[in-house]
């Protein structure tokens, strides 16, 4: 099975990469508000929609969450987080596949992987 891994932002789709068994993925949520972000994520039980606060400090006023999964089975996957100035990436084996950032001015944003 080929895996899409792809960003999407407004129209804009970019990136492909393989998902094989046993696969580790590492989804990064960072956003410039550190609670009450609102993530979607795959891991090997199905869908997780949740609502977190972002426990990693970075640069500046950039807090970040790390989620790491194995996929038993190749899959497709994807990620998305809503809150302004919010980022999402893939990394799967530890390369990364897939990244968005939305940096918008007009509220609440989500920034997707797929």
């Amino acid at each position: 099975m080929r895996v899409v891994g792809a960003v999407v932002a407004g129209a804009g789709v970019a990136n492909a990469a393989d998902v094989p068994a046993y696969g580790n993925v590492r989804y990064v949520f960072c956003s410039d508000v550190q609670a009450g972000n609102e993530i979607t994520y795959y891991d090997s039980l199905g869908k997780r929609d949740e609502v977190v606060t972002l426990t990693e400090s970075m640069e500046g006023d950039r807090w970040c969450r790390n989620v790491d999964v194995q996929f038993r089975k190749e899959s497709f996957t994807w990620s998305a987080i809503s809150h302004p100035d919010a980022y999402a990436a893939i990394y799967v084996n530890g390369k990364l596949v897939a990244r968005d950032e939305d940096r918008s001015t007009y509220g609440y944003a989500s920034a997707q992987a797929m």
